[in-house]
């Protein structure tokens, strides 16, 4: 019920104006059905059985042939609108827009970032930011990227937590750290974001576990939202 309340939430995203085609509203369905359950699967084979049951889904339930619904990758997101509030999320067929926009929104970021990234934004990178951004976007949005170290995953979600207009934060592990800094680290986390209303992004890495008491800290700000104990009647 999860995963389905997920897949409705995605397309509630969109207001109606953007979908006055049938074919759209199946794209749309399409799109956040492939980012709930097919952006989980790691074989090629699961991959290709999905593919294969949506087109099905989409001949049985709409009457339609996906090969002719959609001639090409099929995305949405909001960047086409960024000065927007909130910015529109929309389905994208500008590749060639969406990838100078990325571009630009790397520029601004080096520009006030005091750690540049040099980033080539190719097909499957820009794809990967709009897959972290529209979980961003979404009200206690949240992923696990995994991957080969030195893949991306860190410098993407930094470009895509940037488009959304949100501060990434990250904690910086030193020799002496432990439950007294990451609690605080916490602390000051949790104000920013739910004291002060700041968008925030925090972004925790696997290096970065060096006790598992920060796992299960994780798992409730995840599933609650807060941590218990962590702020007293001073804080």
């Amino acid at each position: 019920l999860r995963d389905l309340s997920s897949v409705i939430a995605g397309m509630m995203q969109v207001v109606p104006a953007k979908v006055s085609e049938a074919n759209t509203f199946i794209k749309l369905w399409y799109h956040e059905c492939a980012r709930v359950f097919h952006d989980r699967l790691t074989d090629d084979d699961d991959r290709f059985w999905f593919n294969k049951y949506m087109s099905e889904q989409v001949s049985k339930a709409f009457s339609k042939n996906w090969a002719e619904v959609a001639e090409g990758p099929v995305m949405f997101g909001s960047f086409f609108n960024l000065e927007a509030d909130p910015p529109p999320y929309e389905e994208m067929t500008d590749m060639v827009k969406l990838k100078t926009i990325l571009n630009e929104q790397l520029q601004d970021y080096n520009v006030t970032s005091t750690s540049p990234m040099d980033l080539v934004l190719f097909q499957f990178a820009v794809e990967h930011v709009a897959r972290i951004a529209r979980c961003l976007r979404q009200p206690f949005g949240n992923c696990l990227l995994v991957g080969v170290g030195g893949s991306g995953r860190q410098s993407l979600t930094k470009l895509a937590a940037h488009t959304c207009g949100q501060e990434v934060v990250q904690i910086q592990i030193s020799k002496r750290y432990g439950t007294t800094e990451w609690r605080e680290d916490l602390k000051t986390l949790l104000k920013a974001g739910g004291v002060e209303g700041d968008p925030t992004c925090f972004l925790f890495s696997d290096t970065q576990i060096v006790l598992e008491s920060f796992l299960e800290d994780i798992n409730n700000i995840l599933n609650t939202g807060e941590v218990p104990n962590l702020l007293d009647d001073n804080d």
